[in-house]
């Protein structure tokens, strides 16, 4: 899911635009400000403790070398 600060009907006229099938979170300003996020989407990997593991675009090939730190896989 995605944090978006939009309201919920702006968040679903932009899903429907763009041809977005991930699921968004409307009027989550806080949580933008709380993650620092500058950009969308954001993704998270978020460790079993609750810590932030990495932060990113989903389409960032960091984030499976992040995924196999995270999980121990190769």
């Amino acid at each position: 899911m995605a944090p978006t600060p939009e309201a919920e009907e702006a968040a679903k006229k932009f899903k429907a635009k763009h041809g977005i099938e991930y699921a968004l979170l409307a009027g989550a300003e806080k949580t933008v400000k709380a993650y620092g996020i500058k950009g969308f989407p954001t993704m998270f990997l978020v460790g079993k403790d609750g810590k932030v593991l990495w932060s990113g675009h989903f389409e960032d090939a960091s984030l499976h070398t992040a995924i196999g730190a995270a999980t121990g896989a190769k």
